[in-house]
């Protein structure tokens, strides 16, 4: 077959199924009826210009390939570190260092600092230091908070726990207390509700003197006194107590298995042995049947005390030995029963003596316990 045959338009087409196509010149010489001895000379024929011009296009062509595969393959990234990392997208640095950290192997670092919005060299100089210097003080206050919690029998909070903090001599601050116990679940342990309000009426045996007047600017002025009844599993402990307004210290308590008036009578013999007053006292109570005796009422006139009664029924008139009782069923008792009556004296005799006289920090004392509210106005 002669050469002569064939246009040059033709022999262009034949030419650009094997360079442009991908065709080779024995498929095109059996497709198109040319000898491949043809094909090769009108391939080489081909000018360089153009020869350059196609390998400049395959080059490009290439690299948009390549580019645009790479592209696809960050977007497929993108697409897959929110679906894993979706609870650490608002939580704070380090907390995305730490998952970055886990899921290195499976996304490429620098995507996962893209997407998470954070620097690549942060995240290697936290691999190095994972913990801020901040950090390493939380956990450390962490044991000191822990101690003051312990050490308190799990009744203290975030206010009192700041209060021990700073007289051991910590610097920090009190929401950094409270906030280090709300991470790690640490609160006060506490049972009971408040009682609710019942109007009643006065008391015809003694007028109520106090008057809610519950803050005082001396010692033996007024003292509070009220009953409570603890359980057993040998029936009920009753527990009496004397408490004196000024300094919320227990004066006196007693603690018997029936109601009887000397239970009252104890725990107000107890306050005059420990306090002896040296002017006439204040003694508020509730209109409870061993307060109104006879018994009751001689004993307050011959020892200069001066008998007060809350309305009845009304359990804010004598809001403060309420509040202690409400604080030694929360913070000690907790709803429990004891084995023995003995068990549940002993309890609550180191309550009283031990803990909340010596040591309990009180919130109407600017934060200190009652003997030291005492000691430090003497």
């Amino acid at each position: 077959m002669s050469t002569q045959r064939f246009t040059p338009e033709f022999k262009q087409e034949a030419v650009r199924q094997i360079v442009e196509r991908g065709y080779s010149v024995a498929e095109v010489s059996a497709r198109v009826g040319v000898s491949a001895h043809s094909l090769y000379k009108w391939v080489k024929a081909v000018t360089p210009d153009q020869a350059e011009k196609h390998a400049t296009e395959l080059v490009e062509a290439k690299s948009e390939i390549l580019r645009l595969r790479a592209q696809l393959r960050r977007t497929e990234e993108e697409r897959d570190i929110p679906k894993k990392g979706r609870t650490v997208l608002c939580q704070g640095t380090r907390v995305k260092y730490r998952f970055i950290n886990d899921h290195r192997r499976e996304f490429r670092i620098a995507t996962m600092c893209r997407v998470l919005r954070v620097t690549r060299g942060g995240f290697y100089q936290w691999l190095h230091k994972p913990l801020s210097d901040r950090a390493i003080e939380d956990q450390r206050l962490l044991g000191v908070i822990r101690d003051a919690y312990a050490a308190s029998s799990g009744v203290y909070g975030a206010r009192r726990v700041f209060g021990d903090l700073r007289e051991a001599g910590e610097t920090c601050g009190k929401h950094r207390v409270a906030k280090i116990m709300r991470t790690h679940k640490i609160k006060a342990i506490r049972g009971y509700k408040a009682p609710r309000h019942i109007v009643g009426r006065p008391s015809i045996i003694a007028p109520n003197q106090l008057e809610r007047q519950f803050t005082v600017d001396a010692p033996d002025r007024a003292w509070v006194t009220d009953i409570t009844y603890l359980r057993t599993w040998q029936g009920w402990l009753y527990l009496a107590v004397v408490i004196d307004l000024y300094s919320r210290k227990v004066v006196g308590w007693s603690m018997k298995p029936t109601l009887a008036r000397e239970l009252a009578l104890d725990a107000l013999l107890m306050a005059l042995t420990r306090r002896k007053p040296a002017q006439p006292v204040i003694v508020h109570s509730d209109q409870g049947s061993q307060y109104g005796s006879d018994d009751w009422q001689r004993f307050c006139r011959s020892h200069a005390l001066q008998p007060s009664m809350s309305r009845r029924g009304n359990c804010w008139d004598n809001a403060v030995a309420e509040s202690f009782f409400s604080s030694l069923k929360k913070e000690r008792i907790r709803k429990r029963a004891y084995k023995t009556r003995e068990l549940a004296r002993a309890d609550v005799f180191d309550y009283i003596e031990v803990f909340y006289n010596r040591t309990r920090r009180h919130s109407h004392l600017g934060g200190i316990s009652p003997e030291a509210f005492e000691r430090a106005a003497a």
